[in-house]
């Protein structure tokens, strides 16, 4: 590392700032403060307050927004508890590698490394770990972990194993670190690694292979010599934990930097929003004459892309209740051609403007309700929450930004209405409540969690609605069933799940059948479970037995392409969401939302970048509507986790089959 800052000296700041913002071993990662977006304004003087409705200053025109990239972070790990499939890694770096890391696990636990690297029985495996720390991000947080196995391993499959404790921390080569000092281009990776900050940690059971929910796909998962399923990459939803909140930046523009008007946008923005999920910790803080650190509201802690946007909205000078400006703006929350960029600027003059924004809930237009009960639920209040639970049950295209303002309010009014969608016969509706009724209340009662054998939620959820199973490819670890358990269509013949475990539902049997065979180093162990032959009995009876979410995957799985599930198998039926640009631009001309419904399923099922549209509201002028789906014309970044760690593959793609097709897809 030494090497590399010697190569900094005679290099201006404003190369190294360029080099620290690309390559993440410095602490600016994600920093994107270059010539192009900083805007340029006219230093304008504390304590006035103009009178024209179009003359307020915002903290917007003082700054622009940074730090909104997600972090790629690596690790080197040890897969154990394989079934003979794993093997002794090659004697390379990277096993240089993970024995250091096990060397710091003895300081909690004694470990033979050399005898659990070279296991004779090949139940451990060398894997390269990687993740993704999204901005905003806070201590404690789950991220979605990827394994995969470095080229020229042995190992065979990673089905059944377990993630040792690893670190995932940033790293980036000494060519391109040369290539940013010396171009202010990246390069290929190449020459010596160069490690930086720790991040995050990751462990846990991990899925491996690829998941074909579709009968009679021609696509099939891949096979070793033998003709039997290889799976050599896995993923361990929300297996990683982080242990550094990860705040957002505002960087203030050249000629507005100083130690003043730092500190008066950061004691703006305070006196808007409140409270962190720390008690010590500010929203906005001033480090520098140019930087401003901003950490995410409470109630804004699902919709960080809201946040943002209406923090640029402050007004630098407080804004009196007789104001123009406020008038003004109160004025276009009424029409929907300039509603949604009104609410968010009454928002943001802070908790004054309910009564303003209550008004609006009785429009009878759908599109001044939305704005107006949106804004109200991220200023605490729950008026608005009756209007969006039907506006998230009638239009698909106001659906997420409803769900996560509901999910912000903490009554009554809001969960119930959370409840009732989980019986909806829309996969999207019911899958989008769940998530927001857990993000509002993890214990609320008609979540009905089962911890299953300390390795994944198994949700059974209203009993009313048709049979159904959601998969989610990130997130957390968990198998949601609705209905009524998911029968089986018997008789079922024996079929194996994984290595150990065969399920079968004899021919006038009542029950079915749960078979475990546990290979030991004198005779094999044979278990067996009666249970009802229903998909949440089997699952109960296979973590009895020791079975983990890998496994309660592969039932999901075989039984799906049997064709035995009584019932939906969904996976990833997250609703699609448009931007509050592109639902300005239907607002214009789509009255009753006819259009944008239609086309916020064309919508790709990958959520954009947290800045993927800018944090600029709405204007007012005329524009063409953006087409959905179009792709969004973004600075290049490596968003390929494990691009130094391991093999290249798709950015963006799961590591789940591509070619499952999510409910409503496109």
């Amino acid at each position: 590392m030494n090497r590399a800052w010697k190569l900094a000296a005679g290099v201006s700041r404003r190369q190294l700032l360029a080099w620290s913002a690309a390559v993440g071993v410095a602490g600016w990662t994600g920093c994107k403060n270059t010539a192009e977006n900083v805007i340029f304004q006219s230093r304008s003087q504390i304590g006035e307050d103009s009178s024209e409705a179009d003359a307020v200053v915002t903290v917007g025109a003082k700054t622009v927004v940074s730090n909104t990239e997600p972090l790629v972070v690596n690790g080197v790990g040890l897969v154990y508890m394989l079934a003979g499939t794993g093997s002794s890694p090659q004697p390379d770096g990277w096993r240089a590698m993970l024995e250091q890391n096990l060397k710091k696990m003895k300081r909690d636990q004694p470990i033979n490394i050399k005898e659990l690297l070279d296991n004779p029985e090949r139940t451990t495996s060398l894997v390269l770990v990687s993740a993704l720390v999204p901005p905003g991000v806070r201590k404690g947080d789950a991220i979605d972990v990827q394994v995969t196995l470095p080229d020229g391993s042995k190992t065979t499959s990673l089905q059944g194993g377990v993630l040792f404790p690893c670190e995932l921390f940033t790293a980036d080569t000494t060519g391109n670190v040369r290539s940013w000092l010396r171009e202010g281009t990246p390069a290929e990776p190449s020459g010596r690694l160069l490690r930086g900050d720790v991040w995050a940690e990751a462990r846990g059971p991990l899925v491996a292979g690829n998941f074909v929910p579709e009968t009679g796909s021609t696509t099939a998962a891949p096979v070793d010599n033998e003709g039997k399923p290889a799976y050599r990459a896995g993923f361990i939803a929300g297996g990683g934990t982080v242990i550094k909140t990860r705040p957002y930046h505002l960087i203030l523009n050249q000629n507005e930097q100083s130690s003043r008007i730092a500190a008066s946008i950061a004691a703006r923005i305070n006196s808007v929003f409140h409270t962190t999920h720390e008690p010590n910790l500010k929203i906005a803080e001033a480090k520098t004459p140019e930087l401003i650190l901003l950490n995410v509201p409470l109630l804004y802690r699902h919709n960080h892309y809201r946040f943002l946007l209406v923090a640029r909205q402050i007004p630098y000078n407080p804004v009196r209740p007789d104001s123009p400006y406020r008038q003004k703006l109160e004025e276009e929350l009424m029409d929907p051609a300039t509603t949604l960029t009104a609410a968010v600027k009454l928002e943001a003059l802070g908790g004054d403007c309910r009564d303003s924004l209550r008004i609006g809930l009785e429009s009878p237009s759908p599109w001044v309700r939305f704005a107006a009960a949106e804004a109200l639920a991220y200023l605490g209040q729950n008026d608005g929450a009756a209007e969006l639970a039907r506006l998230a049950e009638d239009h698909p295209a106001l659906r997420v930004q409803c769900l996560k303002a509901l999910a912000t309010i903490d009554d009554a009014i809001s969960t119930d209405r959370l409840v009732e969608m989980l019986s909806s016969s829309d996969p999207e509706l019911r899958q989008g409540a769940f998530i927001a009724l857990r993000l509002a209340d993890e214990r609320h009662p008609a979540l009905n969690p089962t911890l299953m054998n300390r390795s994944y939620w198994l949700h059974r959820l209203a009993p009313e609605a048709a049979a159904a199973v959601h998969l989610s490819t990130s997130g957390r670890s968990e198998i949601l069933v609705f209905g009524d358990g998911v029968r089986l269509r018997g008789p079922v013949q024996p079929f194996a799940v994984g290595t150990e475990f065969t399920v079968s539902w004899p021919n006038g049997d009542k029950h079915a059948k749960v078979t475990r065979i546990v290979k030991g180093r004198d005779e094999a162990e044979v278990r067996e479970v009666r249970c009802a032959p229903t998909l949440v009995a089997i699952l109960g009876a296979m973590a009895n037995l020791g079975g983990n979410y890998s496994d309660a995957i592969e039932l999901v799985r075989r039984a799906h392409r049997a064709e035995l599930l009584h019932g939906e198998l969904v996976v990833d039926a997250i609703p699609r969401e448009l931007s509050i640009q592109q639902l300005a631009q239907y607002a214009k001309t789509d009255s009753t939302l006819a259009r944008a419904n239609l086309d916020v399923a064309k919508v790709g099922t990958v959520r954009p970048a947290v800045d993927a549209h800018g944090f600029e509201v709405p204007t007012v002028a005329e524009e063409p509507i953006t087409p959905v789906g179009a792709p969004i014309v973004r600075p290049p970044l490596n968003r390929d986790p494990g691009r130094l760690f391991g093999p290249r593959r798709t950015p963006d793609t799961p590591i789940l089959d591509p070619a499952v097709v999510p409910a409503g897809g496109q």
